[in-house]
């Protein structure tokens, strides 16, 4: 389900943005599935992803936000409105003139897709004190760890890095959302093995 919903985001960032090899996005969401998701699309289109913060994000071509009125996003860059709640059907506050709905839009996409060909030179994700190609970001291997919890909340480009390589090894992630306890109930029921850590 999660692979349908990369190729249908992959889709539509093809369609509605043209996005191509090396070309910005901001990423302006926590660690969330919906941001994992639109991380992962991106990047099957070879572009970089920066944080909000990072100095080139003036140069984006686009904009993933949950904030699309926000006078700090930059007038030539354009914004896919991303509404976090998990059943919303569309976004639930102002979109602003120029946003994309990304929780109206993405359902009416096909989900498999199809990429051209990227270098795996290409700079997957910029920090502000190191960059990953995507080379490095995929080839990454760690141990196996079962299914493991995670905090929502998280700065989803830290923590993209680790998610890649516990799917690679075989994991499962259970994403916690905020003011949501970690009963034994829940970690019983999700047959949760370990924690995330950043030092993991």
């Amino acid at each position: 389900m999660f692979d349908n919903w990369v190729a249908k985001s992959a889709n539509l960032l093809a369609d509605s943005f043209d996005l191509e090899e090396d070309q910005v996005v901001v990423v302006d969401l926590p660690t969330h599935w919906k941001s994992l998701v639109l991380a992962l699309a991106s990047l099957h289109h070879g572009a970089t992803l920066v944080a909000p913060s990072h100095e080139r994000a003036a140069e984006a071509v686009l904009w993933v936000t949950a904030t699309p009125t926000d006078p700090g996003i930059p007038a030539s860059c354009e914004i896919l409105a991303v509404d976090p709640a998990a059943l919303a059907l569309s976004f639930g506050g102002d979109l602003g003139p120029v946003a994309e709905d990304f929780n109206a839009s993405v359902r009416s996409f096909g989900d498999q897709f199809f990429p051209s060909s990227v270098s795996g030179a290409a700079t997957a994700i910029a920090g502000d004190e190191h960059r990953i190609d995507l080379e490095t970001l995929f080839a990454t291997s760690a141990e196996a760890k079962g299914t493991i919890l995670v905090r929502a909340g998280l700065p989803v480009l830290e923590f993209l890095p680790y998610a890649i390589a516990q799917w690679a090894a075989g994991d499962a992630l259970v994403l916690l959302e905020d003011g949501v306890e970690a009963t034994e109930r829940l970690r019983e029921g999700e047959r949760i093995t370990a924690d995330y850590s950043p030092e993991a």
